[in-house]
């Protein structure tokens, strides 16, 4: 049987401790992209303001997080070379910090053993880091590169809980499709509406017995 099985990313694959401060944010952003302080705070008043707004709005398309911040910083008449803008993004979201993000080892347990069972893995991920980032976020914190599409929300687009995002990974011919994650709200419920097995988590303490007894793996 073609099963695909979609894994959500934070608190599932990964754990992290809570996003930083707006003001936090823009001491980062001062110091990293060598910004005045009061042109750091607009830029990341635009920002988090725009990315607040968008992720409360479930319907809501999300700006690409790149074009954002360059757009935010043109406003203010100046600019940054995008791997300026990425190192900045990296540091600010503390992802040069090795306690910041963690592996939950379950879960990354669990997507190794599915791919290896056969099945058609993927990610799909509510996030602020463009996808490029993510990828190295995930593989320095050890989740296996076991995924064959991954869709990561700051690149621009659907986010979860919008079906569009869930339609878009899914893309393919499975029999089964299965959402692996912790939300009921964002990951469970939109994807049971469209007829998907689900399994949920519960951040912090991962048991993916489930799963692997329902996969057979």
């Amino acid at each position: 049987m073609s099963t695909l099985v979609v894994f959500d990313c934070f608190e599932t694959l990964l754990t992290s401790r809570p996003l930083p401060r707006p003001e936090d944010l823009t001491v980062g952003l001062s110091d990293a992209l060598r910004l005045e302080p009061s042109v750091a705070a607009a830029v990341t008043r635009l920002v988090y303001g725009t990315l607040f707004g968008v992720m409360t709005d479930p319907g809501a398309l999300q700006p690409a997080t790149m074009d954002l911040l360059d757009e935010a910083l043109r406003e203010q008449g100046t600019s940054r070379e995008p791997e300026e803008l990425q190192s900045a993004l990296w540091r600010a979201l503390r992802c040069d910090d090795p306690g910041h993000y963690l592996v939950c080892e379950p879960g990354a347990t669990a997507a190794r053993r599915t791919a290896e069972a056969g099945h058609t893995v993927r990610l799909l991920s509510n996030c602020y880091l463009p996808g490029n980032l993510m990828r190295d976020l995930l593989r320095n914190c050890g989740v296996p590169e076991v995924f064959d599409k991954a869709m990561f929300s700051a690149d621009g687009g659907p986010k979860k809980p919008d079906p569009r995002a869930f339609q878009s990974i899914a893309e393919g011919s499975f029999e089964r499709r299965v959402m692996v994650g912790d939300s009921l709200e964002i990951d469970l419920s939109p994807a049971a509406a469209l007829g998907w097995e689900t399994i949920q988590i519960t951040p912090g303490v991962t048991d993916l017995s489930e799963l692997c007894k329902a996969l057979e793996v």
